[in-house]
Formats: structure tokens, sequence, C-alpha cells
């Protein structure tokens, strides 16, 4: 932001190059603060977003230096927010070693109390070897066998309550800890994963040694739903698209959001089969989707340009990437004006507020089966 402002000299608007790239910073900072803590992130994303959408198409220098300061403000938050939540993580890392720490201690004071225990029986066995009275020995004998017996089923019972707490302790932490690790695999936008569990997912399947192919997703012009409906609009969109992918893509596959209006899925295949899905995907999640802003529903048309290659053993996976990539922009120049995302139609929603949005339409044609 501070190498714009030698656009602020100019007493007259702001030129429109000037404000798009204001507004793709403001959309790539919330980005990078989701990635760098999912759980935070996703915060100072629709921040931003909320942002954006008040920008004016034209801003003069003053409304730039209001948004900055208000950019500023969230930033600054979302850092403070970010510190906190590593510093409780730390904290429960902390009491997890101090619950093993303490068991350890009680262990030892234990041990402790049953040597005594133990130490005492062993002088009386050996001062029983001085009596001359067989009864009194017979007595001395079952007493100390007695309390041998007692102070043996105390230790069990005590190893078995003490295992149980430790038991119980690290059940419940290695349930948060899980719970943590899914959250900072899922996409906060769309519900699923993020880039960071596709990274893992793709160096899961390279490991296996075995063929899978990777499909890239643009949503062709996406950009004019932000602007024409608002982004609360091209996040529902976005939040649709990809449930509608998800279920589409089989148990074996993992679909997720790569960043900002792309898409990404691993399959679990060959080219011939993912060939197959892709015309699926075009036939089931294409089409015509409800969108919300506010109290207004809108009628929208999404396509999205789709690029796929299959990786083989021995392949730098980042080169499988780029061949995807590039096989997408080549679909998305061979695009006409008529497959790009737009408006077909606006109406008022008679929904409630709190209502959940509407699922994707139905292509034309086909009948979207579960």
């Amino acid at each position: 932001m501070i190498s714009l402002k030698k656009y602020i000299d100019a007493p007259d608007l702001l030129p429109a190059p000037v404000v798009d790239s204001y507004r793709a910073l403001l959309t790539a900072m919330g980005e990078c603060g989701s990635l760098a803590c999912p759980p935070v992130g996703a915060g100072l994303q629709a921040s931003l977003f909320a942002l954006q959408a008040h920008l004016a198409a034209a801003m003069t220098p003053g409304d730039f230096t209001t948004s900055e300061t208000a950019a500023e403000g969230e930033l600054r938050l979302w850092g403070e927010r970010t510190a906190d939540h590593y510093r409780q993580k730390t904290a429960e890392i902390k009491e997890l070693m101090m619950v093993v720490a303490r068991t350890a201690e009680s262990v030892g004071e234990r041990d402790l109390r049953y040597t005594a225990q133990f130490s005492s029986l062993t002088t009386r066995l050996r001062d029983i070897a001085d009596l001359e009275d067989l009864t009194k020995i017979r007595s001395s004998l079952l007493q100390s066998a007695a309390e041998l017996k007692t102070c043996v089923d105390q230790m069990v019972l005590d190893n078995q309550e003490s295992l149980g707490h430790l038991r119980a302790e690290l059940t419940q932490y290695r349930d948060r800890l899980e719970e943590s690790e899914r959250i900072a695999a899922i996409d906060p936008l769309t519900g699923i994963a993020n880039r960071r569990r596709i990274e893992q997912a793709i160096e899961e399947f390279t490991a296996r040694a075995r063929p899978f192919c990777i499909m890239l997703f643009d949503l062709n012009g996406f950009k004019q739903i932000n602007d024409q409906l608002g982004h609360s609009a091209g996040d529902d969109l976005l939040h649709q698209f990809a449930t509608e992918l998800r279920l589409v893509v089989r148990s074996s596959d993992l679909a997720g959001r790569w960043g900002g209006d792309e898409f990404i899925a691993l399959l679990d295949c060959g080219m011939v089969v993912a060939e197959s899905l892709v015309a699926r995907i075009r036939d089931w999640v294409f089409g015509e989707y409800t969108v919300h802003a506010g109290p207004d529903a809108s009628r929208v048309k999404v396509s999205a340009s789709i690029g796929l290659a299959a990786w083989a053993p021995g392949e730098d996976v980042a080169a499988t990437i780029r061949r995807a990539d590039s096989a997408m922009y080549r679909d998305k120049a061979a695009q006409k004006t008529d497959q790009q995302c737009r408006i077909v139609s606006r109406a008022p929603s008679a929904r409630r507020s709190g209502d959940a949005p509407s699922p994707a339409a139905q292509p034309a044609g086909a009948a979207r089966q579960s």
C-alpha cells in the first residue's frame, strides 16, 4: 500500500488501475492471512472482503487513506489474534507435559511408599527366623502374607487408577489436537480442503508411487459476480460450487480450494477415467446457481476452465501442476463469451433471514444424482 501513495498527490480521482491493484492487494492479504493461521485468518479474510465491498469504483486520495487505515487496523487485530492463538496452543502443550510430569512424580512417590512397606515386611520375615515358638512363627507368617497381598493388591489398583487418569488426559489432548488439525486442513469459506491439506495429500499420493491425476479449475468471469452483486454473493457462489464439486468427485478423490476462485481435485485414477470425470463435472457442477446478497437473490450461470494432467512415478509434481495449469489456460482461451459466469436474473428473495442458501440449480437437460 505504501507504494501506491505516490498517486495520492493528485487532487482528482485515483486511476482505475490503482483501485483495481488495491482491491487485488486486499484479496491477497486476506488469503495469506488465512493460510498463515486458518482459525484466525478467516476473520481477516471476511473483514478485508467487507472493506472491498464498500470501495467505490473511483476513489479519491481521501477515500484511499481512510481505507488504508481500516486495513491496517484489521491487520494489526489479526496479528494480535494470531499471537494469542499460538500462545494458547503453546500453553496446551505445556499443560500436557505437566500432566505427564505429575504422573511420573506420583508413580515415584508411590514406589517409595511401597518400597518402605516391603522393607518392613522383609525385616519382619528376618525376625521370624529367630523365633522358637512354631505358633508364633505361623501367626507372624500369616500376618506378613496378608499384608504382602494387601500391598500388592493396592499397587495393582493404584497402577490401574494412574493409568486410567493418564489415558483420559491423553485422550482429551489427542482429540483436541485432531480437531485443531482438522480445522487447519479446511478452507473456512468453502468447507472443503485448503491448499495446505491438498499439498499434504499430494505427498501421500506420490508416496504410493501409483499414477494419479491433477485437475485444476478456474471460474470464468467470476470477477463480474463480485463487482455486480458484491463479495457476499461471490462467497455464496464459491461455497455452493465447492459443495457441488465435492459431491461429484469419488470418495477416493480429494477436492479443495487452490486459492481465490481456483479449485483443484486429486483423482486416484488414470487419464481415461479422469477425462470421464471432466465430462461429469461439466454436466453436474456447471449450470445455474441461486446466490444471495442480503435479502436479494440472483440467478447466475457458472462455468469454469479445466486443466487436467496425469502424474507418473518419478515425475516432479510441480511439473505436473504446471502442465495442468497450462491446459486450464488453453481451455480458458477457447471459452466463448457466453460461457463466462454471468447474471441470469435478479429478484427479491422470499427466504427468511438465517435460512440456508439454495443448492445449485439443475443444469438444463439433466437431473442431479445423489
